[in-house]
């Protein structure tokens, strides 16, 4: 089968690989669709290595169908299952993130895509030793939610856990997200599903034109340019007004967007860092005892992230549909990260059989 393959830093190629084995336990998916996630873009750019050996194949956002299952494996499952999965590849099941059932922040975790083989490609291995400590890296996906779609959910968990779970935002409270790539847009959503009354998208100028009227039809009520001669925090203040801002979702990542967050919300509020960047914040914190600023580092989500957004999007709350803006076949996804590296697309599907 072919496969998308980081093979050095920053360098990719279209590879004929092995199709995975399948061991007593485990269950190979075949990958009918995979998304394109803004954090691939940094392997793909070198701005991130591979976080386990080369080469491996790329892609951890996808849905399929179970394809083959191992003598011993979970009689949960039946071949042909539409399935959507998780990322995860492994964990130690032992330590207390794990024990919380936070599996994502096992320490030992291994991630399809990042640090072994991942989804774009045509056939995926999800392990019966990781089945059986965490059952639930794998749902089943309702045939309300169409399988071009269902890549989507697993930003849309990130999202609700950001907005929901960690955010706890309440129903009349006012919610900025700064960043308009697929996790802000989808935090908008989320925002607007929790019943935030102003919902306010901080984006680039370059978000105009195709980011920001989606972030619209995602539920934002306001969208400010942070851009040269904007005041950004007197903008909000004006929406909100002396209710203020109860949560900003950070989902950019660049140290300036922070202290615009951390200025921006709130005393007692709530900031969510969901964006990326390794460069030093350069600013003092005193602000945050000040204001008693809640700062919360995020990654991932948890089962019953997963599960409520399956939910929400089995039943039409949930709108993927529109953050999808291109499709490409696997022949041609180095168009595809092209795109979102110089922000033109929003969320862009592979086909793996094309």
């Amino acid at each position: 089968m072919k496969g998308l393959v980081l093979y050095e830093r920053g360098k990719t190629e279209i590879r004929e690989v092995d199709m995975p084995a399948c061991g007593d336990r485990d269950i190979i998916i075949k990958v009918e669709y995979a998304a394109i996630c803004g954090g691939g873009v940094h392997f793909y750019n070198g701005t991130l290595p591979c976080l386990g050996e080369y080469p491996i194949i790329l892609g951890h956002e996808f849905a399929g169908t179970i394809a083959q299952m191992g003598p011993d494996a979970d009689d949960y499952w039946k071949l042909g299952d539409r399935v959507v999965s998780e990322n995860t590849a492994s964990v130690c099941g032992r330590c207390p993130a794990c024990e919380k059932g936070n599996f994502v922040n096992c320490p030992e975790r291994e991630t399809l895509g990042c640090s072994v083989d991942g989804a774009f490609t045509q056939y995926v291995k999800i392990p019966g030793d990781l089945l059986a400590v965490y059952p639930n890296c794998l749902f089943r996906l309702p045939e309300e939610i169409a399988m071009e779609t269902a890549p989507l959910l697993e930003p849309a968990a990130n999202a609700y856990m950001a907005v929901v779970q960690e955010g706890r935002v309440m129903p009349g409270e006012n919610v900025v997200v700064f960043g308009a790539g697929a996790l802000g847009l989808l935090s908008v959503q989320m925002a607007k599903i929790a019943g935030a009354a102003n919902i306010i998208l901080v984006g680039m100028p370059t978000d105009e034109e195709t980011r920001f009227p989606c972030g619209r039809k995602m539920g934002a009520t306001h969208t400010i340019v942070n851009g040269a001669g904007v005041d950004v925090a007197a903008e909000i203040a004006r929406i909100c007004g002396p209710s203020g801002v109860a949560l900003c979702v950070d989902a950019a990542g660049v140290p300036a967007v922070l202290k615009q967050a951390v200025d921006t919300v709130r005393n007692d509020g709530m900031v969510v860092r969901i964006g990326m960047n390794d460069k030093p914040y350069g600013h003092g914190m005193d602000v945050v005892n000040i204001k008693s600023i809640s700062i919360v580092g995020h990654m991932g989500y948890n089962t019953t992230s997963w599960r409520n957004v399956i939910s929400l999007a089995k039943v039409g709350k949930l709108e993927l549909a529109s953050l999808i803006s291109h499709k490409l076949p696997l022949s041609d996804i180095k168009h595809g990260f092209d795109l979102l590296k110089d922000q033109t697309a929003i969320k862009i599907v592979i086909d793996p059989d094309h």
